[in-house]
């Protein structure tokens, strides 16, 4: 009966040509459920990562999808089907546990999952309506600015609500703003630093990995995604400042650009052939990128984009590039790093062009010390980003939260 009031409710709104969705508790109950507005994008590499280990490791679980953050990454909306298609050619078994965010959906289950404030604060009506407990990962982005008076809300209501149970925080200065602004108390949270990365990068071969002067150009790559002009908050406008600077000295250095910038972002014509630009690439394409780079620059700043807007450290493009083989040089202005080395395992610089360009000269005179952190760093990564480091305690977390409710 419920199947045929489902396909007639569907037809009616395909003929009213209107997106509607209705939450409601049947009698089939999932252990875990997923929501998420991005997944499966093939450029969310992280996503596929982790929600694809969850729906595997939990046999009765299932994932809500809704594609309305397609836009943000230039994607039309209707590319979503087409991504999921290419998942379940890949994972046949997700097949059953897919969900769009449309018709009549069964929202019942031992606990709820998903990333970001924004999506948490989403949920929370219904998850409160129908008393289904909820953890949920704190990743900067996604609508989580410290002291600004909407994020706040958004914690305040998260925190407050009589369904949360844990949340995971992947960097220490969201931990740290947590506890002293009273919203979560200290053994509620669970820190894991940095965050989740396709497996599959950590299996990139770089035997054949060649580093100047064993080739012909010291290569130089920026990659990130374009949130507001000339890429202010990335660091994008120092990366062109610091590729004119260098093209006066060098004639052999050469720089690329992966993600939302283009040569009309911010001239570029004085650099001519000595700059490409590769647009938004998958995450499984970046490889064939970084393995012609020698170092990545990643000056973001905090604050920029918004009052209280920060990136976590290092970015996920950071992280891909190291496990490539690649040099990071990047910017830490909030002290996000607890982990890595500095200088033996990668390079924290000021926000400036002069102390970039005074790194980047160093390692042309001594491209011995690039290798070593080279080999060092991506050494450190492969540790810090394992699925054992990342996602263990995840599921830990998960499997312990649903166990309490087997109800």
């Amino acid at each position: 009966m419920l199947i045929k009031i489902k396909r007639r409710f569907l037809k009616f709104r395909k003929l009213l040509n209107f997106d509607f969705f209705i939450f409601f508790k049947g009698l089939k109950k999932v252990d875990l459920l997923i929501y998420d507005d991005v997944f499966p994008h093939p450029v969310s590499g992280f996503r596929h990562e982790e929600f694809s280990v969850l729906l595997s490791g939990f046999k009765k679980s299932k994932i809500i999808l809704s594609s309305k953050s397609y836009p943000l990454l230039k994607t039309p909306i209707s590319d979503n089907k087409k991504h999921v298609q290419g998942l379940i050619r890949t994972n046949k078994k997700f097949k059953r546990k897919i969900v769009f965010r449309t018709g009549l959906i069964n929202i019942n289950a031992k606990l709820f999952y998903c990333i970001f404030i924004n999506n948490i604060y989403e949920n929370i009506e219904w998850l409160e309506k129908y008393k289904i407990p909820f953890v949920f990962t704190l990743y900067p982005g996604g609508g989580f600015e410290m002291n600004d008076v909407e994020s706040d809300f958004k914690l305040r209501k998260v925190f407050n609500s009589e369904m949360f149970r844990q949340v995971i925080v992947t960097q220490k200065v969201t931990e740290d703003y947590l506890i002293k602004n009273n919203f979560c108390v200290a053994h509620k949270i669970i820190y894991v630093f940095g965050g989740v990365v396709p497996q599959i990068s950590l299996n990139t071969g770089i035997a054949l990995k060649k580093y100047y002067p064993n080739k012909e150009t010291f290569d130089i790559v920026f990659c990130a995604a374009k949130y507001m002009p000339k890429g202010l908050d990335k660091g994008y406008d120092i990366f062109v400042e610091l590729a004119h600077n260098l093209i006066k000295k060098y004639d052999f250095v050469l720089f690329h650009v992966v993600g939302g910038f283009d040569k009309e972002e911010i001239d570029v014509s004085l650099l001519g052939n000595k700059i490409a630009f590769y647009g938004y690439q998958k995450f499984e394409d970046l490889a064939a990128i970084y393995k012609k780079m020698d170092v990545i620059v990643s000056p973001n700043k905090p604050f920029l984009y918004g009052k209280g807007a920060f990136d976590g450290f290092p970015l996920g493009t950071v992280i891909e590039a190291v496990l490539n083989g690649v040099v990071a040089i990047v910017t830490d202005e909030l002290n996000q790093n607890t982990v890595f080395e500095n200088e033996k395992e990668i390079m924290i610089i000021n926000s400036d062009v002069a102390s970039i360009e005074e790194m980047i000269i160093s390692f042309i005179q001594n491209p011995e010390k690039l290798i070593a952190i080279s080999k060092n760093g991506r050494k450190k990564f492969l540790e810090i980003y394992s699925n054992d480091y990342q996602m263990n305690p995840r599921i830990k977390l998960l499997r312990d939260e649903i166990e309490k409710n087997k109800k």
